[in-house]
């Protein structure tokens, strides 16, 4: 027997090497090349100028040791400014080495003579006969070889035949040869080539596309051409990918940092690296570097970016299972998950529930868990690749080469006018039209014609920006993601595919949808024609252009129920065969004026400023007033963006026809198209609008932009504009001129580790372990609102929901280990993500209007002002696989989806298409559901539970409060599903005894932990308090609160929980039935009224209001100004626009026998009417209640208990406790509708129940955990509870939103028109001030 002691010091030992060689991994420490030497010293401040201009001359370094210049403010050398250039580590600035072979700047492209460049292009041209010269510009000397490398002194006879071996040797002595022949079968850019660049020789590169940012310092930069934007683009954004890799990591919890430092940077023989600092290139194209000063910084540039580390070493940000780690002793017969080796001789040593087996990089047990999204940034296929790769070049808007070319070498990706503009009669197939005899006209992957453009259109800049985490620009041209159900007859096939493994492997590197292997839409032919197909659907127009094989589909101008309308607002009649053509097409305003993304964003907005950043509004220079002006001032034609430097000047800029770009013509400015040679546009300011003697006068404008905060003064604008309610300074433009915005609420990462696949960056290897990309809740009808942070100003724009994962994963021995698990982000805030966001679709006619922001006259928009300012509407919530139900003896999780992607629910509309076999055999068994797992035999019901995370947290009546783990609800190895204890009692105790425990409520269920602490420098508000807790009620005991924080730090050795407080004074709770939380108040049901709570502090809860007049009052719902309740009379209405200061609301009533619970989802009610089934209310006006419709499916639903209401695709559905019925499932609102037309995208559609499926149970239903909410960001009080991932970016706060509809505590309301005339201010003493000023310039 080996001596105990020993085995224990090799294990510290081995554990310590583990430990260091993780934080060397981890860290990045000697494995990171670092292209830019380290970080630099401080230096005095100084910034790079304008390269819209002509870069200033710079001194030439004549040695390492002597003064280099860098640029000064001004742009200019400063020459006070010492910075040594030492290449040794750690000092000040590294210059980039000298190429390995010759760059251009050895001949002056200038001085060259037409001899001299018709030599070097001499061989290439007797087999390229025709093709275009790659620069249009005359003054540009330039041969092939010049550009690509090869050889041109060979050359073969005209007519000799391509095919011939003298031809191919000929060829093969010219043409550089690539490392990796089969990769390259052709000279069209192969199909999904990602990170082969990084592997191919830079010979080969350079010959393939001289605009690859490996070697464009030779070519694109080389003989004083564009040496700046060659150092500069390598660092924008749209290079390293700093917004996706720096958002995700923080909004999942992988790292702390809200300055973002992860992004993608390569040296220029394909390694990763470190990029450092600002780029400053001098007269000779040397390039160097420097660090940023301190106004920099504030102004959002970022000091470094370092690669993403591999999915492998990375530590989960989330630990889903409190025995995520491994034991303590490596095993050669390891022990079973949970189990304890009790017949290994060591068994004295392990950890009770913690797995020795499948030791990992990161330490034993590690390999059961891994870093979801980490993996789905390196392996799935998202937005990319950026710019250091080629476009995947498979679907029509995947076309595209790297580097410069990925921009101005323009590809055919899309027929739409509108994305194309006259490039789109070439077609979206990426084929050529160019006259080189070599190139074959039907083979995909080239370019349109070998040429170099300014004139590029929006498609090719879609290639890119066509997804959430990359600037999602589809909403330009009026589209958004297809959400795997609307006119799902035409997209799958009548049976699903059987695939074999290498099918699918082909799919999901197609697209990454799990959704895929089962839709037409997997065949690149489909894809293509699917545009062709719009004449023939019923509920959606398809765009013509599929980045990454995904399917967009078009947005209509529609009222909040989903209608759509024509340009006059009236809803257009789906009976006749044209009614898309009547419907209003949501494009952005400047599409249907004719402009693409470059007419807008010019040179520094596309090729980066050589500083990095980490978000694209701190990347641009230019904003809306700089084209349009402003109330009072017109436009300057200077950018004044963010990383504007103030010295720019718009109208020195050239169209690619070589006319100015801007230029006036009288008073009026004009632009030039950059793709039109003979269009141009007035430029309208925004004074033209509120001008009454303007041609461009608009009086809902001049209303809008002159209202002042006394909210009835309009009509001119003040000397004062704080006055303003409206002001520029504090709201962006496109607050109010959006026409919608996208929003995605959740997306599904499903792991499976039996499936190898690529890494997608970096080195590109190929392990285990895959994850696809599964969008959950599509829409485009909801508008909310935040505030950006300090760089731009703090202002109020439109937000969206910008990134929430859910995350499960499938073992080697295909046991879902968890499933559907959102994780924490990395402030300790709910992951499902926000941020404020210019959506891309300004319009001017389809404008929000004043009720859009503020309480209407007519009272009929609560519900929408509760999604404006993110308190959450109850409709998108996300229920996931199961369902669970609260019964007289015990609990059920009933499984209501399918597991597979898209995650239909069974019966629905998209199951009828994406599983028809399924069902199929669902109808023959009479739509019973048959899975379900639970404990039926307790001898206390459940009267209350809520899912968050892996827990469920339950009201047991006489077992008092509960937390149950229901991590292995969907894995098969678990015989007990639903466990009190994942090993033993007495290893935990997640349970607090009372006597008589009747409801309990959680202040959000959405996964949060309040214990994180963020970094100061994250901006980041503390979280309150409040969401360290649970709170139940005991019928005898009263309020009692305990901290359940215990359960996210993942130790499973303490999950022992104790009372935080018990609250009853003077008895006064007792008796109390139900509890609600909406902020920081409870609302307490007792026998005859509702007493109110405070727990702003929750240690010391203060009973603060009491509402009276009710009779047994049951389920209370809370959204925003108004709370509803049912008892014994029906439901009822309670006013809490001041929260403390609840008051029923006169006569808002609706009379019913029975009702048991209430959820209130947008404008409509849910009422548990017993008997009577299903009540729907509408609510619009909250005041005044009326039944809609009454469900109760001819009669079956008779014994109705509890409802909860959530999203899955585009439909809606109810999951019903239907008491000895069992659980009920109803399709409230999908595209299969008849006659829905698009309601089912409208904010509040009128829902059209339909029964899809049931589940009888051993007994009763009586109630139902809520979804997970996906629109939440605020509760209440005002107290944020999810994340948002830019720096400074938040909510509006509590002030702010009672601003826009509280004066004192008296609500003012608003009307879409004026009521009084507009307002005229004098303006003495100004006018004879103003014409002096005119005389004496004519003086002058």
């Amino acid at each position: 027997m080996r001596n105990p002691s020993k085995i224990i010091m090799s294990i510290k030992i081995t554990s310590l090497l583990r430990i260091a060689i993780f934080i060397l991994l981890a860290c990045g420490i000697g494995i990171v090349p670092a292209l830019e030497g380290t970080t630099p010293k401080k230096s005095k401040q100084i910034s790079q100028k304008n390269t819209s201009k002509k870069a200033e001359p710079f001194s030439k370094p004549k040695t390492s040791e002597k003064k280099v210049p860098v640029l000064s403010g001004g742009g200019k050398p400063d020459k006070k400014t010492k910075v040594k250039a030492k290449t040794a580590i750690g000092k000040t600035i590294k210059v980039i080495a000298s190429d390995p072979w010759a760059p251009i700047g050895a001949t002056d492209i200038g001085k060259q003579s037409r001899e001299e460049v018709e030599k070097k292009s001499l061989g290439c041209n007797s087999c390229h006969q025709g093709v275009e010269k790659m620069h249009v510009d005359e003054k540009i000397k330039l041969g092939c070889t010049d550009c690509h490398g090869g050889n041109a002194g060979f050359s073969v006879e005209k007519g000799l035949d391509p095919k011939s071996e003298k031809y191919l040797k000929t060829q093969k002595k010219s043409h550089v040869q690539p490392k990796y022949p089969d990769k390259w079968p052709t000279s069209a850019n192969p199909i999904r080539s990602y990170t082969l660049l990084n592997k191919e020789s830079r010979e080969f590169i350079r010959f393939m596309n001289p605009g690859d940012l490996r070697v464009a310092q030779t070519t694109c930069g080389g003989s004083f051409c564009h040496q700046q934007y060659v150092a500069n683009v390598p660092r924008s954004i749209m290079a390293t990918g700093a917004m996706l890799f720096g958002g995700a990591s923080y909004n999942n919890g992988i790292l702390p940092f809200k300055n973002y430092v992860l992004g993608e940077y390569y040296t220029n023989d394909g390694k990763p690296a470190q990029a450092f600092g600002v780029a400053v290139t001098d007269e000779e194209g040397k390039t160097f570097y420097r660090e940023l000063t301190e106004k920099e910084k504030s102004k959002g540039a970022i000091p470094s970016i370092i690669p993403l580390p591999r999915w492998e070493i990375t530590k989960p940000g989330n630990i889903f299972r409190s025995f995520e780690r491994g034991g303590r002793i490596p095993r050669a017969n390891p022990s079973e998950v949970g189990v304890p080796g009790l017949l290994n001789t060591l068994s004295i040593f392990p950890e009770p529930g913690k797995p020795d087996m499948k030791t990992g990089d990161r330490g034993l047990g590690t390999q059961l868990r891994i870093d979801t999204p980490t993996l789905n940034l390196h392996k799935t296929r998202l937005n990319d690749p950026l710019l250091w790769f080629l476009g995947t070049n498979d679907h029509p808007g995947d076309f595209r080469s790297s580097g410069c070319s990925s921009c101005h070498v323009v590809y055919a990706n899309s027929r739409d006018k509108d994305g194309s503009g006259p490039y789109s009669k070439f077609g979206h197939r990426g084929l050529s039209f160019s006259k080189d005899p070599t190139i074959p006209k039907d083979e995909r992957g080239h370019p349109i014609s070998h040429r170099f453009t300014n004139a590029i259109p929006t498609s090719q800049c879609l290639i890119c920006h066509m997804h959430q985490p990359n600037s999602f620009v589809n909403t330009y041209l009026g589209y958004t993601m297809w959400d795997y159900e609307t006119d799902a007859k035409f997209m799958y096939p009548d049976k699903t595919p059987v695939l074999t493994p290498e099918e699918l492997a082909e799919g999901y590197q197609a697209n990454p949808e799990g959704a895929v292997s089962r839709g037409l839409w997997r065949n690149e032919k489909f894809l293509e024609k699917s545009s062709e197909m719009n004449s023939k659907l019923k509920h959606t127009q398809m765009a013509d252009y599929h980045g990454h094989g995904w399917m967009f589909r078009g947005v209509f101008k529609k009222d909040r129920k989903g209608n759509l309308l024509d340009k006059d607002g009236k809803v257009v009649s789906l009976d006749k065969p044209d009614f898309w053509k009547k419907a209003v097409h949501l494009k952005d305003v400047h599409v249907e004026k004719g402009m693409h993304c470059v007419d807008c964003h010019f040179s520094q907005d596309s090729h980066g400023d050589g500083k990095l950043y980490g978000a694209y509004k701190d990347a641009l220079e230019i904003q809306c007033v700089d084209c349009h002006g402003d109330v009072d001032t017109l436009a300057s034609l200077v950018p004044s963006g963010p990383a504007a430097t103030g010295e720019g000047d718009l109208r020195t800029g050239k169209s690619s026809f070589g006319k100015k770009r801007f230029f006036k013509r009288g008073k009026k400015i004009y632009q030039r198209s950059m793709l039109y040679p003979d269009r141009e546009w007035e430029v309208p300011q925004v004074q033209d609008f509120i001008n009454p003697k303007s041609k461009n006068f608009n009086e809902k404008a001049r209303y809008a932009k002159t209202i002042q905060r006394d909210h009835k003064t309009w009509g001119t604008v003040p000397d004062d504009k704080n006055k303003l309610a409206h002001s520029s300074k504090k709201i962006a433009c496109y607050t109010c001129h959006t026409g919608f915005v996208t929003n995605c609420f959740g997306c599904h990462l499903p792991l499976k580790q039996n499936f190898k696949e690529e890494m997608r960056h970096f080195e590109g290897n190929k392990s285990k372990v895959f994850t696809t990309y599964n969008p959950q809740v599509l829409r485009d009808d909801s508008y909310m609102l935040a505030r950006w942070g300090k760089v731009k100003n703090r202002k109020i724009a439109p937000a969206r929901s910008s990134s929430a994962l859910i995350l499960s994963a499938l073992n080697g021995d295909r046991e879902m280990t968890y499933i559907q698990q959102p994780p924490i982000s990395s402030s300790g805030y709910s992951s499902q993500a926000f941020n404020p966001h210019y959506p891309h679709n300004v319009r001017k006619k389809e404008t929000k209007k004043c009720d859009d922001c503020h309480i209407s006259e007519k009272n009929n928009n609560n519900a929408w002002m509760a999604s404006l300012f993110l308190h959450g509407t109850n409709f998108v919530n996300f229920f996931g696989k199961y369902i669970y139900l609260g019964l007289e003896h015990g609990l059920e999780a009933v499984a209501v989806t399918e597991t597979e992607e898209p995650q239909a629910v069974i019966g629905s509309h998209t199951h009828k298409y994406a599983y028809p076999a399924e069902f199929t055999k669902h109808l023959d068994k009479k739509k019973e559901l048959k899975n379900s797992y639970g404990n039926s035999k307790w001898r206390q019901g459940v009267r209350s539970l809520q899912l968050r995370g892996e827990y469920l947290y339950v009201a047991q009546g006489e077992r008092g409060f509960w937390v149950y783990d229901v991590a292995n609800i969907d894995n098969k190895g678990y015989s007990q599903r639903i466990t009190q204890s994942p090993f033993s009692l007495f290893g935990q105790s997640p349970r607090i005894a009372s006597k008589f425990a009747t409801s309990i409520a959680l202040p959000t269920n959405m996964p949060v932990d309040a214990n994180r602490k963020a970094l100061p420098e994250n901006e980041e508000t503390p979280i309150h308090p409040i969401y360290k807790y649970a709170f139940f009620t005991d019928r005898y005991e009263g309020l009692i609160g305990v901290d359940v924080t215990t359960f996210l730090d993942g130790n499973p050795k303490n999950n022992f929980l104790k009372r935080a407080f018990t609250f009853n004074p003077d008895g006064l709770l007792k008796n109390a039935e139900s509890i609600t939380l909406a902020g920081v108040y409870a609302y307490i049901s007792c026998p005859d009224m509702i007493r109110v709570v405070n727990l702003d502090d929750p240690l010391n809860p203060k009973l603060v209001a009491e509402l009276k007049g009710l009779k047994n009052p049951r389920t209370v719902a809370i959204q925003f100004r108004y709370g509803f309740i049912v008892d014994d009379e029906g439901l009822k209405v309670f006013d809490v626009t001041i929260q403390d200061k609840p008051k029923l609301v006169e006569g808002a009533i609706v009379q019913l026998s029975e009702a048991y619970d209430v959820y209130v989802a947008r404008t409509y009610a849910y009422v548990a009417g017993g008997n009577k089934g299903l009540v729907i209310v509408d609510i619009e006006n909250p005041e005044k209640p009326k039944i809609a419709l009454t469900f109760d499916a001819e009669g079956k639903m008779n014994d109705v208990h509890g409802v909860k209401v959530g999203s899955v695709s585009s439909s809606s559905f109810a999951f019903v406790a239907d008491g000895n019925n069992g659980l009920r499932v109803i399709q409230l609102s999908s595209p299969g509708d008849n006659d829905s037309g698009v309601t089912h995208f409208g904010f509040s559609p009128f829902p059209k129940p339909k029964l899809i499926a049931s589940k009888k149970l051993d007994s009763r239903a009586l109630t139902l955990s809520k979804g997970l909410d996906r629109d939440r960001a605020i509760d209440e009080s005002g107290n944020q509870v999810s994340v948002f991932g830019r720096l400074g970016a938040m909510p509006l706060s509590l002030e702010d939103q009672q601003r826009m509809y509280l004066e004192g505590e008296k609500v003012w309301r608003v009307t879409n028109e004026p009521t009084t005339p507009p307002v005229v201010i004098k303006k003495e003493g100004k006018k004879k001030k103003s014409k002096g000023k005119r005389k004496r310039r004519r003086r002058r």
